[in-house]
């Protein structure tokens, strides 16, 4: 799969429910250099859930006026820690994403400075999963013969 593959799966990760890039990336770290691994998933996962910008900003036009007008209100307020609250969204995994994303386009956040902070922090969680891989299946290995399986 290579690192085309890693940019793939964190792709499909974070645009597609339920797809397991955070199984994906361990073990093809087993394989790969896990930085570039990381980076190269942690691109793929920003732009994934770039997606979820694009149903909101195109969403906005069901909303009635009053509350598009309340939504670009909040754009205002995101103006200072928007980018940190994006960051932050997408660099843990326990949070769903579009919790964020689809506000962000219907409040008409700055394109290239939410997509920047997502592939930030999806960088930051894939090089965690791909170092865990790295090192974990190490350390698993090491286990199993210890105890006379590996």
């Amino acid at each position: 799969m290579g690192y085309l593959g890693a940019f793939l799966a964190g792709f499909l990760g974070a645009s597609v429910p339920f797809f397991p890039s955070y199984v994906l990336i361990p073990l093809m770290a087993t394989q790969l250099n896990p930085f570039i691994l990381g980076v190269a998933a942690g691109i793929g996962a920003g732009v994934g859930q770039y997606l979820h910008y694009y149903v909101g900003f195109g969403g906005r036009y069901l909303l009635s006026a009053e509350t598009r007008a309340r939504f670009e209100k909040w754009g205002v307020r995101f103006e200072k820690y928007g980018a940190w609250l994006i960051m932050a969204m997408a660099a843990t995994p326990l949070t769903p994403d579009d919790v964020v994303w689809i506000p962000l386009g219907l409040m008409r956040y700055p394109k290239l400075r939410a997509l920047l902070a997502g592939i930030l922090g999806k960088t930051v969680l894939s090089l965690v999963y791909a170092y865990a891989g790295y090192y974990g299946w190490q350390f698993i290995g090491q286990l199993l013969e210890r105890w006379g399986i590996g």
